[in-house]
């Protein structure tokens, strides 16, 4: 896998933007995307270069391919941003909810290479629970897993909560053939919802509003031929 540069920026209610920007990263491999030094001055967490501050929008861009986005607070998901391969993007997407940063807020982003097939499901509910469940859709029917504690489906994690937004970000489109998208199931196996997917190589992906009730034994999964 290639060591690309990695931008982008996050939007804050006064109307600036705070500039982010890794150089020679490792595609495959989370990282904290920091302020750009060229702008900046010195490489920092979005909190600890903003603190205050409102932001309403992260927009995040790859090279070759890229999972997701999220603003993390102390070990916990405060909301996923919008994620794009450099040149293929149409309008500037707003958070789900605006979010003040605090000292220590960091942005963690997975970039991907062109053929990986990672998935990745980033979903809201109507508590104001931001999570993100995903998977390697190599074939078949492939679960998708809380990313920060795999072993938890999405019934698990969010039971007695319903998903109002839900964005599915897959970079091989054309091998999920039966789903069409994420799949939500409910204990019976019996469809819930359908998440639609994204390619960010070819199109930006976008937030779907969705109204998804999630219950203990429910699942999140995406169906690929190949």
């Amino acid at each position: 896998m290639a060591s690309t540069t990695v931008v982008g920026y996050a939007r804050t209610t006064a109307g600036d933007q705070i500039p982010l920007r890794v150089d020679s990263q490792a595609e495959g491999a989370e990282f904290s995307l920091t302020t750009d030094v060229n702008l900046t001055v010195t490489a920092q967490d979005i909190g600890t270069y903003k603190p205050g501050a409102t932001v309403t929008s992260i927009e995040v861009f790859g090279v070759n391919g890229i999972s997701y986005c999220y603003l993390l607070r102390q070990g916990i998901i405060m909301s996923w941003g919008s994620v794009n391969v450099a040149g293929i993007n149409n309008q500037e997407m707003n958070l789900c909810a605006p979010v003040t940063l605090r000292p220590g807020d960091t942005i963690r982003v997975l970039t991907l290479a062109a053929t990986a097939r990672n998935a990745a499901l980033c979903v809201y509910t109507n508590q104001g629970v931001a999570r993100i469940f995903t998977g390697v859709a190599a074939s078949g029917t492939v679960a998708l897993t809380d990313l920060q504690d795999s072993s938890n489906s999405i019934g698990d994690t969010l039971q007695g909560q319903t998903v109002v937004k839900a964005m599915f970000i897959n970079s091989d489109g054309s091998k999920i053939v039966s789903s069409g998208g994420a799949w939500i199931r409910n204990a019976s196996g019996q469809l819930a919802g359908v998440v639609p997917a994204s390619n960010p190589q070819q199109v930006e992906p976008m937030i779907s509003t969705v109204n998804i009730p999630i219950a203990l034994n429910w699942a999140a999964s995406v169906v690929c031929n190949a």
